[in-house]
């Protein structure tokens, strides 16, 4: 059944309107954040299309201490690593990461970032060659907030789509712009996350 293409009573004037209803013009916005929400979690009519992944929020505010640590006696200047300006690889504290951070599950839909024509770009130079980087494309529900430089990492998951346990990291990305879509009022209706693959 559609719906008449203007008002019950008709139209009088001899120009066309603007807005065939312009009483109902509010009711009928789409609510960006119920169909984000939706699209990522889904409910009984409407299947899942998020996956779960971790995001790792990496906590700015100071060093972990064992950025470019100093060995004690014997070691003091074996293990400077001062001039590197890098964390320990294996620290028990930050997992080489070299700030504190905190790790959550979210579930969250991604897309690949297509190449230039021809792959053109694709390849980058690097200290230690050339190297092909992915660049993928999350996107986030209006809370999840996330922040430059923090990381999306892909887990394993089980015949369920459920994180395997113990968690299982396949890829780490590196969010290099995060950006919140607003609508009416500003308000954010969700978050679009732009990441580079992090080569290990």
């Amino acid at each position: 059944m559609g719906l008449p293409l203007y008002p019950k009573g008709g139209w009088s004037g001899n120009k066309v309107p603007p807005v065939p209803f312009p009483s109902t013009k509010g009711q009928s916005e789409i609510d960006l954040r119920e169909e984000m929400k939706l699209l990522i979690n889904g409910d009984g009519s409407s299947p899942r299309r998020g996956h779960w992944v971790i995001l790792r929020r990496m906590d700015k505010r100071q060093r972990c201490s064992c950025w470019n640590e100093v060995g004690h006696g014997e070691e003091r200047y074996s293990l400077d690593n001062s001039k590197y300006n890098e964390p320990k690889l294996r620290c028990k504290i930050c997992n080489g990461e070299g700030w504190i951070y905190q790790d959550e599950l979210h579930l969250t839909r991604r897309r690949y970032v297509a190449p230039e024509i021809g792959l053109a770009g694709s390849e980058q130079t690097s200290d230690i060659g050339i190297t092909n980087v992915s660049y993928m494309v999350y996107y986030f529900q209006h809370y999840v907030n996330p922040k430059k430089e923090d990381k999306i990492i892909e887990v394993k998951l089980d015949d369920l789509a459920k994180p395997v346990r113990p968690i299982e990291m396949l890829e780490t990305y590196t969010i290099a712009v995060p950006e919140p879509f607003r609508d009416i009022n500003g308000r954010v209706e969700y978050w679009r996350a732009s990441c580079g693959l992090e080569i290990t």
